[in-house]
C-alpha cells in the first residue's frame, strides 16, 4: 500500500515533466505538433507581427498545461512556505506566482501587435482579481463559517498604502503625463518609475521580514491550529520540494512563449477585446495561490489569507513595472502603462473601500459582499461597448 502511495504521490509532477517535454519540442522542433509560425514584415521593425497556425486543442492544452504548472509550484511553494513560517513563507508564495506572471507577460509582450498594452492589462486584471474578487470569496467564505475574523490590521495599511502609491506613479500618472501621448511615459520617467518601484519593494521586503515582521503575524490558537490542518502536509525535504519547484516553473517557462502567440493570435480571429489577454493570464497566475487564500481563511487563518493576496498584489505592482520596462527597452518595445478613465475609477474605489474595511482590524459578511461587488463591476466593464471601442484602435494600428 505505501509502494501505491509512493507512485500516486509522483503522478501529479509527471504531468510537469511531460509539460517540460512539451516545451521542448515546441522550441526545436514546433511543427511536430502542428505548430507554424511565420513572420510578416511590418512598415517599421517593431511593427514586425508573428502569424501563427495551429490546431485547434493546442491553445487549450498548452494553457491547461500552464495551469497546472502553476498550481504545482504553488503547492511545493506552499510546502517549503510551511517551514519558513510567515511572514517568509507568504513571501515565497507570492515570488513563485510573480516569476509566471513576468514570463508570461514577457512572451505575450515578443508577439508584436497590442504588446504595448498586454503589462497593464494584466496588472490591472490581477489586482482586480485580488483585491475584489479573492478578497471578497474569501471573506465571504469566512464569514458564513465563523462570522467575523481578526488580523493584524497593521499589516493591511502598510500593503495598502504601497500599493496605493506604486498604483498612482505606475499605473494612473502616466495617463496625465503630457510628456508622451496617451499612457505612456519619457524615457526619464520610466527610469524613475522603475527605479522607484523597485527600490520602494525592497525596502518593504528587508522591513517585513526583519524589524517590521511582527506586523505580519497575528498569533491566536485557531490560526495555529488552522494552519496544521488546513495546509499541505509537508512530508518531503524542502530540498526535493526546491527541485520540483524549479521543475514546474522550468514548466511554465517553456510554454509561456508558444501561449502568448496563440492566445494573441486566437483574440486576433475572434474580434475579442485587447484587455482579454491580461484577464487569461492573470487568471493562469492566481489560481493557485487563490485556493491557498481562500483554504486558509476557511480555516480562521485570515492574517495568512492577507499576507499571500495582498503581498501578491504589491509584487504584481512593484515587481511588473520596472521588469515590464526594462525588458521592454531591450526588445525595442514602449510600454503603454496609464489606465483609461473607468479603470482609474474602478482602482480609485477598490483602493478606498480595503482602506476603510481593513482598517478596523475584523472583517465581516458585509465587507466581502461589497468586494464581490467591486469585481462584479469589473466583469461588466470587461464586456461594456466603451471597453472595447477603447481597444478597438489598438488593434487597427499597423
Amino acid at each position: 500500500m505505501r509502494r501505491v502511495f509512493k507512485v500516486t504521490s509522483w503522478l501529479p509532477d509527471l504531468v510537469v515533466c511531460a509539460g517540460i517535454v512539451l516545451g521542448v519540442v515546441i522550441l526545436l522542433a514546433p511543427r511536430a505538433v502542428g505548430l507554424d509560425v511565420t513572420y510578416t514584415a511590418g512598415e517599421f521593425p517593431e511593427s514586425d507581427l508573428k502569424s501563427v497556425s495551429a490546431p485547434w486543442f493546442l491553445l487549450p492544452m498548452i494553457g491547461l498545461v500552464i495551469m497546472w504548472g502553476a498550481l504545482r509550484a504553488s503547492t511545493h511553494a506552499e510546502a517549503i512556505a510551511h517551514r519558513l513560517r510567515d511572514p517568509f513563507g507568504a513571501l515565497t508564495l507570492t515570488l513563485s506566482g510573480i516569476t509566471i506572471e513576468l514570463v508570461l507577460v514577457i512572451a505575450v509582450m515578443m508577439t508584436g501587435r497590442n504588446a504595448d498594452t498586454v503589462a497593464r492589462d494584466t496588472m490591472f486584471a490581477t489586482l482586480m482579481m485580488i483585491l475584489n474578487g479573492l478578497v471578497g470569496v474569501a471573506l465571504v467564505a469566512g464569514a458564513i463559517k465563523r462570522r467575523e475574523q481578526a488580523f493584524n490590521q497593521q499589516s493591511s495599511g502598510a500593503y495598502l498604502s504601497m500599493i496605493a502609491a506604486l498604483c498612482t506613479i505606475g499605473l494612473v500618472l502616466p495617463r496625465f503625463t503630457t510628456s508622451e501621448p496617451g499612457g505612456y511615459m519619457s524615457d526619464s520617467m520610466e527610469v524613475f518609475v522603475a527605479g522607484a518601484s523597485l527600490a520602494v519593494y525592497i525596502a518593504f521586503i528587508a522591513l517585513q521580514s526583519s524589524a517590521h515582521r511582527d506586523f505580519f503575524v497575528m498569533v491566536r490558537p485557531v490560526a495555529r491550529e488552522s494552519r496544521v490542518h488546513s495546509g499541505t502536509r509537508v512530508s518531503t525535504s524542502v530540498l526535493r520540494r526546491t527541485i520540483l519547484l524549479i521543475c514546474s516553473l522550468v514548466c511554465v517557462i517553456l510554454l509561456a512563449d508558444s501561449l502568448g502567440d496563440l492566445l494573441v493570435n486566437a483574440l486576433r480571429q475572434s474580434f475579442l477585446p485587447v484587455a482579454l489577454q491580461g484577464v487569461v493570464i492573470a487568471l493562469l497566475i492566481l489560481l493557485p495561490e487563490g485556493i491557498t487564500a481562500i483554504r486558509s481563511a476557511l480555516g480562521s487563518d485570515l492574517q495568512r489569507t492577507i499576507n499571500i493576496l495582498h503581498g501578491s498584489a504589491l509584487s504584481t505592482i512593484g515587481l511588473t513595472i520596472p521588469a515590464v520596462l526594462i525588458v521592454g527597452r531591450l526588445i525595442g518595445t514602449n510600454a503603454e502603462l496609464g489606465l483609461e478613465a473607468p479603470e482609474i475609477t474602478l482602482l480609485t474605489a477598490t483602493i478606498l473601500v480595503s482602506t476603510i474595511q481593513f482598517g478596523q482590524g475584523r472583517t465581516n459578511l458585509m465587507h466581502g459582499l461589497v468586494h464581490v461587488m467591486l469585481f462584479m463591476l469589473w466583469i461588466a466593464l470587461l464586456t461594456d461597448s466603451g471597453i472595447e471601442s477603447v481597444s478597438a484602435p489598438a488593434a487597427a494600428l499597423p
